[in-house]
């Protein structure tokens, strides 16, 4: 099959603008209609715009990871699998609002097979998400974690079976990542008992499986989402070094930007408690990707607002294999810097980020109510967590929690990390 040179990009609001690929890519505007652009960061230019890598914000929706090891094992045998091939496979069914839509190439609906409460019931075993990666495979979802968009047939009625993008993230754990699901799963808890906006979340009931609705599907259409290396206008390397640079305070920063036309305030507040939770349980991989705004379309700025809690764990209990070194160690650092450091902030630290970056009033008021709400996760979930993972996850919890709430720092328990990675 030959190569795609050419896609057109849609939104809900009408035909945005054609991608093409030649020696660069280049993006041209169709309309100067703004509801159509495709970015909050790339507006409306009578000129096309051409560069040598992928643009951020189509760049943001090609799979990587464990779906685009998928795609590329099915079809690399067929055709040459780039970018453009990859826009094209996953067509519309992939986080925001923007659809790729191949023109000799007719754009398939998704059809639901397999309802929620199927999913989340006692034989939903690794046989059924095989059977979901088999079958949805051709979705854009970004992550090393084996995860797929999956359209949920408990929500359709009567004939009305197929639909052009999935409404459930559907993930596995990983071999090296031992109960991933379950860790998910309690800090997504944690989340949404302090009062953190959270997507409807399920843990299957063997444990093996977390599942989300997504937070860019409405009832009344498919909002935008960009990513923090989108609004930096970041691409990505070969190693991924992209999601994992600037700071937290640049992030702040980005935000009270892109959401002064609505409530900067609450948005920046809201901004902190998402990163007290990820220093609290120890989650290190709180990268660029995993924070981002949802909106209505760019003309409508006064709707943009930080999209919720997604994509939070406890890291700390896994060790990572370090090629340099030989050794497995647990990474105990932030995925990104705060204070130019990438060490985890004490209770002064943190106090003084929300402070000075984010505006907030009474920092240490949102620290202790996520400290309650952990406390409150462990207490109602432990007969729902693998009885080792809730032992290493509570010490570090309890590590998080004191350093958060005291004025000293709280190093690393010393123990046996539940899983390894291999690589």
């Amino acid at each position: 099959m030959s190569k795609v040179k050419l896609l057109n990009v849609m939104t809900p609001q009408g035909f945005s603008g054609e991608l093409s690929k030649g020696s660069q890519f280049s993006f041209a505007y169709e309309s100067a209609d703004a509801p159509r652009e495709v970015s909050l960061v790339m507006p409306y230019d009578p000129t096309p715009s051409v560069s040598n890598v992928l643009h951020p914000i189509f760049d943001m929706n090609v799979p990587e990871g464990f779906l685009a090891d998928q795609i590329k094992r099915r079809m690399a045998k067929h055709m040459q699998v780039d970018e453009m091939r990859l826009l094209s496979v996953i067509g519309g069914n992939q986080i925001g609002r923007l659809t790729y839509q191949n023109p000799i190439e007719a754009l398939v609906s998704v059809r639901a097979q397999v309802g929620l409460q199927e999913i989340l019931s006692a034989d939903a075993s690794q046989g059924v998400f095989e059977f979901l990666v088999d079958t949805y495979f051709e979705s854009g979802i970004s992550g090393v974690q084996p995860k797929v968009l999956v359209p949920d047939l408990d929500k359709l009625t009567g004939h009305r079976k197929t639909m052009l993008s999935s409404d459930l993230i559907v993930k596995s754990g990983a071999d090296e990542y031992a109960h991933l699901a379950q860790n998910e799963f309690l800090c997504l808890e944690a989340a949404r008992l302090a009062g953190l906006e959270t997507p409807p979340f399920w843990l299957s009931e063997n444990g093996d499986l977390f599942v989300m609705e997504r937070f860019d599907l409405t009832a009344s259409g498919r909002l935008g989402f960009e990513d923090m290396a989108v609004l930096l206008g970041l691409n990505k390397d070969p190693h991924d070094n992209y999601k994992y640079s600037q700071s937290y305070e640049t992030l702040a920063a980005v935000i009270g930007q892109v959401c002064r036309h609505g409530d900067p305030v609450r948005e920046l507040e809201r901004f902190f408690s998402s990163v007290c939770l990820s220093v609290m349980v120890r989650n290190g991989d709180a990268h660029l990707k995993n924070f981002g705004v949802i909106y209505t379309h760019p003309d409508a700025l006064e709707t943009v607002q930080l999209a919720p809690v997604f994509d939070v764990t406890t890291t700390t209990v896994y060790e990572n294999y370090n090629p340099k070194s030989g050794r497995s160690l647990v990474d105990r650092t932030l995925a990104i810097k705060m204070n130019k450091v990438k060490n985890y902030p004490d209770r002064q630290q943190l106090i003084e980020f929300g402070r000075k970056h984010c505006a907030v009033d009474r920092p240490a008021l949102i620290i202790e109510c996520i400290a309650e709400a952990m406390t409150q996760a462990l207490a109602a979930n432990r007969n729902r967590v693998d009885g080792e993972l809730f032992t290493y996850m509570q010490r570090e919890w309890d590590a998080g929690r004191m350093a958060a709430l005291n004025d000293t720092v709280v190093s690393g328990l010393r123990r046996k990390p539940v899983g390894k990675t291999d690589s």
